[in-house]
């Protein structure tokens, strides 16, 4: 097979790849972002939790420590456990279902992000 006859496969068959990689892509770069997200909740997760057993057990700021490392403990597992295509399936059958009200809210958003950008 010459070069010229290989490269006109890759294009042929670039049509058929083109949204999978993209999809692939897009997926992979995701996971890769939720899983830093996720690490990250876990360290301070940990780290406050040291902090919190290193002062006295019995005081309200101990407490409230605790209590604060076990609900980035669970943001962690949730981050980690969320499904991106599941989430835009869901999005998008939600607008198809209620076209109006998602066009109220999507301008209503962009108002206030609007606002909140021009007070800078």
């Amino acid at each position: 097979m010459s070069v010229f006859e290989y490269d006109q496969s890759k294009a042929g068959n670039a049509g058929e790849t083109r949204g999978m990689s993209h999809n692939s892509g897009r997926s992979h770069g995701f996971e890769n972002v939720k899983n830093s997200i996720a690490d990250q909740l876990e360290t301070i997760a940990e780290m406050l939790d040291e902090k919190s057993t290193g002062q006295d057990a019995q005081s309200g700021t101990a407490q409230y420590g605790k209590q604060a490392s076990k609900f980035l403990e669970k943001s962690a597992g949730y981050v980690r456990e969320f499904d991106y295509e599941h989430a835009e399936a869901r999005v998008r059958e939600c607008i198809k279902q209620h076209p109006g009200r998602s066009l109220l809210v999507a301008g209503a958003v962009g108002l206030i992000i609007g606002a909140v950008l021009r007070r800078r």
